[in-house]
């Protein structure tokens, strides 16, 4: 049995900045022939399971460009991805300064001291007013905030079930916890770490 813990990111172009999101997915790889199916067949279920409710999320001026995902303690290219092509988000209004952002804080099984943000690219004036998230909005992101709690199931590989998960490197090597559920953080985020182009 060879439970593990995969890594699955999303690029986006947000008003013409590149962003990414690193969501984790603990699951038994054994089934698989290689670590980067196992990956690929997270990237597919996670985009029938998860796309619609991150369109929901993302405004109309963020294209969601692809989902890449690899196994944690692999190093290489050993990887899949899956290119999303011309798919934008959903919610409308005027987009905000790019730095700022809703975050969708996780918390794990049993209230753990680990915690997991995610920083959803884009905020737009119909968002935010006075510096406080809608009611519409909040609405919003509890209906599809399900996507960071829900577990997945994966085609092929004895179908397993990948479990959202937030990984931790404190310690050696890195743990992983189970996400119990995630809420909005009560004030819009400010993203400060850019990525440097290559």
């Amino acid at each position: 049995m060879s439970i593990r813990t995969y890594s699955l990111i999303a690029s986006y172009v947000t008003g013409n900045q590149f962003a990414q999101n690193i969501l984790h997915y603990q699951f038994e790889d054994s089934g698989f022939s290689d670590t980067s199916q196992a990956a690929q067949a997270l990237c597919n279920a996670f985009d029938t399971a998860n796309t619609t409710h991150l369109k929901n999320l993302t405004t109309v001026h963020t294209n969601i460009a692809s989902y890449k995902s690899r196994l944690l303690t692999a190093g290489g290219g050993f990887e899949g991805i899956k290119l999303l092509g011309a798919v934008f988000g959903l919610r409308t209004g005027n987009l905000g300064a790019s730095a700022v952002s809703p975050v969708a804080v996780l918390f794990p099984v049993g209230n753990a001291k680990p915690r997991g943000r995610v920083f959803i690219p884009g905020v737009t004036d119909t968002d935010l007013v006075n510096g406080e998230y809608t009611t519409a909005f909040r609405t919003n992101f509890t209906t599809h905030a399900v996507m960071f709690v829900n577990t997945i199931t994966l085609t092929g590989g004895g179908s397993p079930v990948a479990t959202p998960v937030i990984y931790s490197r404190l310690t050696s090597p890195g743990s992983s916890y189970a996400v119990e559920y995630a809420r909005l953080s009560d004030m819009a985020g400010t993203q400060r770490r850019r990525q440097r182009p290559a």
